[in-house]
């Protein structure tokens, strides 16, 4: 997503990489394990989804090795849902519970065979019957299971409009799958369609509001959309520690500062301080709302602060020129 600055918006990606936002998961622990078939046989290129907390979006995914094997490195302690995947196979789903510096023994997950079906089909005797998988516990065809394969690799590879063209075509067969509809709504976003993602990811926040990675993702979107008060309400209601990433708290108060509403905007830009408060543009842009206020002496501090984090910012620069006008 974007930053949004003063008289334009400025992105700040939250999409990067395979996790869709904040990377509060990471940390100083390790994961490692191997993944076999029923009689053992090693699992080439299962994907293993590591997500810290319930119905969380936060997290790395990583790929078996030839043998089966993977490794982790950089997780945060904390509860961890590992969902593993491969072509062929059931879906298994576990977890596990990580204490600071603690190291656990390698995994050992041993993969079930996919549960294939013949589909209801009016075929004659001559045609071949359709054949379903699972994907998330629905029977689906071949082809949708295809589709989603199709949709990650592209996604992975950042082909954003090719990710949209397949995941469309399992969507509407797999509509109840959260990890599908995020997906898509990276896919949206990356391919430009900001209003679709926003639509998947309100539907995704009202499945799961307590859900916090993903309500501040919606949040970014809906700020980046326009839509302040809704943007705000969002992230007011999560709760006081949720804030990892200052992000959001920056971007409302310069949605403030462009409807000339400096005291609310200093407000925000002060809650974001108290997130992170290493972030050089916070105090240059707390500093634009107090000259705003004729809080001289406050602004004279925040600008001040802005240069001696970032003296090579664009930030520090203009704060440098302000602060000539400040006696």
């Amino acid at each position: 997503m974007k930053r949004i600055a003063s008289s334009l918006i400025l992105l700040v990606a939250l999409f990067a990489g395979a996790a869709l936002a904040s990377e509060d998961w990471r940390g100083q622990n390790r994961l490692a394990g191997t993944i076999t078939d029923a009689n053992g046989k090693p699992v080439k290129g299962a994907v293993i989804a590591l997500r810290l907390q319930k119905g969380s979006s936060s997290g790395p995914d990583v790929k078996a090795d030839d043998h089966g094997k993977w490794a982790m490195l950089g997780l945060g302690a904390g509860s961890w849902n590992i969902d593993v995947s491969a072509p062929g196979f059931q879906t298994k789903q576990l977890s596990v519970s990580i204490s600071e510096g603690e190291r656990l023994p390698p995994m050992k997950i041993a993969l079930d065979a996919a549960q294939v079906q013949q589909a209801e089909t009016a075929a004659t005797p001559s045609e071949a019957p359709v054949q379903e998988v699972k994907i998330g516990g629905v029977a689906v065809t071949q082809d949708i299971a295809d589709a989603v394969e199709a949709g990650n690799k592209a996604l992975g590879e950042k082909n954003f409009k090719e990710a949209v063209a397949n995941y469309e075509k399992a969507y509407p067969t797999l509509s109840a799958n959260l990890p599908l509809k995020q997906a898509l709504a990276r896919a949206y976003y990356g391919a430009g369609d900001l209003k679709k993602a926003v639509v998947l990811m309100d539907e995704m926040y009202k499945a799961d509001p307590s859900n916090v990675p993903n309500a501040l993702l919606y949040a970014e979107l809906l700020l980046e959309d326009g839509q302040l008060d809704k943007g705000k309400d969002v992230v007011e209601k999560l709760p006081a520690d949720a804030l990892k990433d200052p992000t959001a708290l920056i971007n409302i108060g310069i949605l403030m500062l462009n409807k000339k509403q400096p005291a609310a905007a200093r407000d925000y830009f002060t809650k974001a301080i108290a997130v992170d408060g290493n972030r050089a543009e916070t105090y240059y842009y707390r500093g634009l709302s107090e000259v705003q206020l004729n809080k001289m002496k406050d602004a004279k501090a925040d600008l001040e602060k802005t240069v001696s984090l970032a003296p090579a910012s664009s930030e520090a620069k203009e704060a440098a020129e302000l602060l000539k006008s400040i006696k």
